[in-house]
């Protein structure tokens, strides 16, 4: 009938309030021109893995083919880590990337340049 095992899609954690408020900065800014955005700074932080994906690997093997490079990945202890960066960009310029590290304090970020 078609059904396959697969990974739910992940979609950002919406609560009514969070839509109800998107909605409403959204009506606010309707009107506004390209010239009123040429004045707002965004800015985002992501997040990269430095030896693997969060995902699951897949390979195509038979089986006994698991011990052939090509069918192999390789691993670090502990995963690996990741670095998280942050920037700013505007109509006019893009920032600086800045690498931050979460503190030992809870969820706040702080810059370790």
């Amino acid at each position: 009938m078609g059904f396959r095992s697969r990974r739910p899609t992940r979609v950002p954690l919406m609560t009514a309030r969070h839509k109800a408020l998107r909605l409403a900065w959204a009506r606010q800014h309707r009107h506004w021109t390209v010239d009123d955005w040429k004045h707002v700074a965004w800015s985002d932080e992501s997040r990269f893995q430095l030896y693997r994906a969060d995902r699951c690997v897949r390979v195509w093997r038979q089986p006994h083919e698991s011990m052939d490079p090509t069918c192999q990945q390789g691993t670090v202890q502990a995963g690996g880590g990741s670095v998280m960066v942050w920037d700013v960009y505007s109509w006019h310029d893009m920032g600086h990337p800045i690498r931050l590290d979460k503190t030992l304090t809870g969820d706040r970020y702080v810059s370790i340049l």
